[in-house]
């Protein structure tokens, strides 16, 4: 992913303010600090008393990204475990990681819905032919019936 790409998906207020929240475990709101368009991002919590940073610097290398990410949550503990790997993953595109479907069984294809069942349409009821009217006509008289 190209740093234009990654700085659409960072310079976003709500996705700003969820990283906080994730490394403060508790929900607060964001105040960006400093913005150079493409190559750095630094936001801090606006609480009071909080004070807690997260700073992304994007540079060009190879065919790819290089990012570095610092985050800083004032006197408290930085609970970086597991925060990181969810930033890295909502940040990772399959672009980032194009043969990892290969390795993956394609998805079953959903089972069809049963089939209702169609009642089987009733047979006609037999008729009885009426017995036939016997016709005048010119056999008739022939034969004298």
């Amino acid at each position: 992913m190209s740093p234009p790409e990654l700085w659409e998906l960072l310079d976003q207020p709500d996705r700003m303010q969820g990283l906080m929240c994730g490394l403060l475990g508790r929900a607060t709101e964001v105040t960006v600090e400093e913005r150079e368009p493409e190559s750095l991002l630094r936001w801090e919590a606006s609480d009071d008393g909080a004070d807690a940073w997260i700073e992304v610097q994007l540079a060009e290398k190879g065919w790819g990204t290089n990012v570095q990410l610092k985050a800083e949550n004032g006197g408290e503990a930085t609970k970086l475990e597991g925060w990181l790997d969810a930033v890295l993953e909502e940040l990772a595109t399959p672009q980032k990681r194009p043969f990892e479907t290969m390795e993956q069984p394609a998805p079953a294809p959903p089972p069809e819905p049963p089939a209702a069942e169609t009642p089987e349409p009733e047979p006609p009821e037999p008729v009885t032919p009426e017995p036939a009217q016997p016709r005048e006509g010119k056999l008739r008289r022939f034969l004298g019936l």
